[in-house]
């Protein structure tokens, strides 16, 4: 696992690396990649079978800041925390 600060984690993020930053992080769930802000109660992007995902519900300051620092600067689909959720509890725990 990667310790890196949230300015320099989204090469991580691209890498679909495992990783710890500030009130941030990377992690797999079974097939999914997913990151973090301030943790697994709001997941900011997954990463399934090839597509991204990016969280649409509003954020905090912060959590805003986290989004713009770990973007991984790919196209996104936009998916309410809800429905990430669901997603990384359906497909996650395999």
């Amino acid at each position: 696992m990667v310790k890196t600060s949230n300015r320099n984690a989204r090469a991580s993020v691209q890498a679909r690396n495992v990783f710890d930053a500030s009130n941030t992080f990377g992690r797999m769930v079974g097939p999914l990649y997913v990151v973090y802000s301030y943790g697994e109660h709001w997941p900011l992007f997954v990463h399934d079978n090839g597509i991204w995902y990016e969280n649409e519900d509003r954020y905090s300051v912060t959590t805003s800041k986290h989004r713009s620092q770990l973007h991984p600067l790919l196209e996104t689909e936009p998916r309410s925390v809800t429905w990430l959720k669901n997603r990384i509890r359906e497909v996650g725990n395999l």
